[in-house]
């Protein structure tokens, strides 16, 4: 782990410092958030419609905050990201008890936040790693924002159980706001590589690289997933389960230690030749675990999910995001159309994702309110498991006689 970190450059150090700042600041309310939402309505509408408002944000706005960063830099964008992150938590300050009526605007802003913020972000991975060397980094990544996940939500578990009503969640995002300022000025240590003026949108759009190609539909995927399992109902499940916000706390703190433990062997033994066979193996376990807790919700299974769901959804993420990665950097001129292809990635993603907010509130429709929960928890995990024959046929070896594009 040390040997590894030691190879990176002063500027990745920097790099990762700063997100494992604004990590921990999202590790103290993100799971929070989701249910201080949920005790406005005490339905899962009003989550589902703060995803949705995100989602169609993301696709508005994605384009904008590219061009943004051509007019400037990649890291600038990332830096106006954090101001927004730290915007989205003071409209849950000043609005508080009547933010359901301002749901809108709190959905805009985060997805406005978002695109700044990841725009940045792909930037900066694709520019300050290579292929072969990237599952390493996002790996190790993974540990240093895991660390702070292992405090954090124990931290506003026990906040958030000692004071009545809502201070507890309001002195939780306060202190969130702080650690999203400390990620902005350490952002600054971080100059990042400036972005060619031209666009090449539309030469991307109509001669990607082949396996951007074959992507598509596995990115379409990912967002039906993303924007429901991932975004809400895997903590909404737990803390049913957990029965407060002390005890979702100290599950989710449990969580990233093993996370962490995951992460190392990850980081040591990773190797790019094996992303599809890693993907599956997690697809398969998240599925399986979110299965037996959907049928059998009790303290066991809470416990078995808690081993095996931050490892599964970690190697889901982290394999996925070098594919895509990897797809870009088969372009021969990726340097110059990166930004487009990070661009062009939100459409099929924010689609996906709006897609399963759909179909989330039109099951609705067909289930009772404590049976919708265990039923889509089970269901939108599938679609993992149905993206791992497409992967396989994208990144399986091409035969003798057939070629491919190369970085």
């Amino acid at each position: 782990m040390s040997s590894i970190f030691k190879s990176f450059s002063t500027e990745l150090k920097f790099y990762l410092m700063m997100n494992t700042f604004f990590t921990f600041g999202t590790s103290l309310s993100g799971v929070f958030q989701n249910v201080f939402l949920w005790k406005m309505d005490k339905t899962y509408s009003l989550l589902a419609y703060y995803s949705l408002y995100w989602s169609v944000m993301i696709i508005i706005c994605f384009g904008l905050c590219a061009w943004l960063a051509r007019k400037t830099n990649p890291m600038f964008t990332m830096r106006l990201g954090f101001i927004g992150y730290l915007l989205t938590y003071l409209i849950m300050l000043i609005f508080h008890e009547s933010l359901r009526e301002h749901i809108i605007l709190l959905g805009t802003t985060n997805g406005l936040a978002m695109s700044l913020y990841y725009v940045g972000v792909h930037m900066a991975v694709l520019d300050l790693t290579s292929n072969e060397k990237r599952d390493k980094f996002l790996y190790v990544q993974g540990i240093l924002l895991t660390i702070g996940g292992v405090i954090a939500p124990l931290l506003s578990g026990i906040l958030i159980s000692q004071f009545k009503s809502m201070t507890g969640y309001y002195i939780v995002f306060i202190t969130t706001c702080v650690f999203f300022l400390l990620a902005f000025l350490t952002s600054l240590k971080v100059k990042g590589s400036p972005v060619t003026a031209k666009s090449y949108f539309w030469d991307v759009i109509k001669n990607p690289s082949r396996e951007w190609k074959k992507m598509y539909k596995v990115m379409l995927a990912d967002g039906i997933v993303s924007g429901t399992y991932s975004t809400f109902l895997i903590t909404m499940m737990t803390f049913k389960i957990a029965g407060g916000e002390l005890n979702l706390g100290i599950y989710n703190s449990a969580a990233q230690i093993v996370s962490i433990l995951a992460f190392v062997a990850l980081a040591r033994f990773s190797n790019s030749d094996y992303r599809v066979a890693i993907f599956a193996i997690g697809s398969v376990s998240i599925l399986l675990s979110s299965v037996l807790i959907s049928i059998l919700p009790v303290l066991l299974t809470l416990v078995i999910f808690a081993v095996i769901q931050p490892v599964a959804m970690n190697i889901i993420t982290t394999s996925m995001n070098a594919m895509i990665y990897e797809a870009i950097e088969r372009d021969p001129q990726y340097r110059e159309k990166r930004l487009d292809y990070i661009i062009i990635r939100e459409i099929p993603l924010g689609v996906g994702r709006m897609f399963g907010i759909f179909l989330f509130l039109a099951m609705r429709k067909y289930f009772h309110i404590d049976q919708l929960l265990p039923v889509s928890f089970s269901l939108f995990p599938i679609v993992y498991v149905l993206m791992v024959p497409a992967l396989y046929f994208i990144w399986k070896k091409p035969k003798q006689g057939t070629m491919s594009f190369t970085p």
